[in-house]
């Protein structure tokens, strides 16, 4: 869009004088951003890097050099020859008396037999005042729920108006893998923990809530992004107020949470068991993916132990209580292709939909939880990821698949889902309008 007024035009002046980037950002990337990958079968490594070839025998806990081109690889057993990766990273400048983040989109194509191509396109510039109003200078951005392109149109003015259908609040702020070295922010900015360590927020949701959320502001000095992410969803903002003594200790102990939503669970774990939860030996797991598998099988044992009749009882008051609160979201049915996403809709499934994933679905009670609906996607009717949807925010909170990890089908559903959110949102506004109209 054109220029309307005089900030507007002050911005995409200063825009269009801006030296490109793309020679200093693409190196630093390919080198310290993406993903570098090495195809094994049982003898040989393919490194998707240069395209050479080596043996298999100098490889040692899934790591290795290459000989050709001494890149460190990760070594995956695979048959593909060919993959891709796109990400996004940032660099971050001060011009008089804007903060100027500027994105970039990082391609790159690897083949069998190849050196890799690498692709740098500059795709978004963020102009921030410190009152933390800002201008967007933008490509245009294609986003749908098979497309999220970058490459139309020149580098405009740009605004959002909310691309609602597909749940995306704001399609022109990306979060980026990491920030070049050499960024700089205001000190402003670095005084409330805004610099080029920035992850799990945008500058402009952190620059946001901040000012809103005092915990947020301790988190992001504190560099608990893994925390910090989840203060995007207001739901969540209880759950960090509820546990912020057990925080502070990791804080205290420069424990670094990478997972939050694990974290959380194993703190619901811990006080099940009645551990205490402002102990460090605790709170401050070496492998919180191990702690938390450990005490959720456990959990589950426990509650496998009881006796039948008792926890029949219990599941069928606790499937009246569920029914009551989410009934209507039963019918509720999304289909792409084979991957069929539904809502759970007994507390039987729920434990059958954690028996199969070992996840804590069942264990940490979620079909309890009143302002979050929990759904599963299948193919072939077998449960791969089970999602939760906050109620508050109307947004995908979570997607977890086997242990608790992503499947390849990962951001296919979580897109698909937030493509149906208006469906959710109506569902929960018709029962909202029957309880005034009672």
């Amino acid at each position: 869009m054109k220029p309307k007024y005089k900030l507007q035009l002050d911005v995409i002046t200063k825009s269009q004088e801006l030296h490109r980037l793309n020679k200093l950002i693409l190196p630093w990337a390919v080198k310290d951003c993406l993903v570098h990958r090495g195809l094994a079968t049982k003898n040989r490594v393919l490194c998707m890097d240069c395209g050479g070839r080596f043996s298999s025998e100098i490889v040692k806990n899934k790591k290795a050099k290459c000989p050709h081109c001494n890149a460190k690889l990760d070594i995956e057993q695979s048959l593909s020859r060919t993959f891709e990766q796109k990400i996004y990273v940032g660099y971050a400048q001060i011009i008089g008396m804007y903060q100027v983040v500027r994105y970039f989109q990082i391609n790159s194509i690897h083949k069998q037999n190849k050196k890799s191509d690498n692709y740098c396109y500059e795709i978004l510039q963020h102009w921030i005042r410190e009152d933390g109003k800002y201008e967007t200078v933008a490509r245009i951005h294609s986003l749908n729920n098979y497309c999220d392109s970058w490459y139309g149109g020149t580098m405009e003015i740009r605004k959002d108006y909310g691309n609602r259908y597909y749940g995306q609040s704001d399609k022109y702020d990306v979060y980026t893998e990491k920030y070049h070295p050499k960024s700089e922010f205001k000190p402003a900015f670095e005084k409330i923990g805004i610099n080029k360590r920035l992850a799990g927020l945008t500058v402009i949701e952190a620059k946001r809530i901040i000012p809103e959320n005092p915990h947020a502001e301790t988190l992001l000095k504190a560099g608990q992004y893994g925390i910090l992410s989840l203060t995007t969803h207001s739901a969540n903002h209880s759950l960090i107020k509820r546990n912020w003594a057990s925080i502070k200790i990791c804080i205290r102990n420069k424990y670094i949470v990478k997972d939050g939503t694990m974290w959380f669970d194993y703190i619901d774990l811990l006080q099940y068991f009645q551990k205490d939860i402002h102990n460090s030996f605790y709170v401050c797991p070496k492998d919180l993916k191990q702690a938390h598998d450990h005490l959720m099988d456990k959990k589950r044992k426990i509650q496998l132990r009881e006796k039948l009749e008792k926890q029949r009882k219990k599941l069928e008051a606790a499937q009246i209580k569920y029914e009551k609160h989410k009934a209507q979201f039963f019918d509720l049915q999304f289909v792409d292709g084979t991957l069929v996403i539904m809502t759970l809709k007994t507390v039987e499934e729920f434990m059958k939909e954690g028996d199969e994933l070992h996840h804590c679905v069942f264990t940490n009670e979620y079909y309890k939880k009143p302002d979050s609906l929990i759904m599963s996607a299948r193919i072939d009717n077998k449960p791969i990821e089970t999602i939760e949807v906050s109620l508050k925010s109307l947004d995908v909170v979570q997607s977890r698949g086997l242990n608790n990890k992503p499947t390849e089908y990962h951001d296919q559903i979580v897109n698909i889902v937030r493509k149906n959110i208006t469906t959710i949102k109506q569902i929960k506004s018709f029962k909202n309008s029957q309880k005034i109209a009672v």
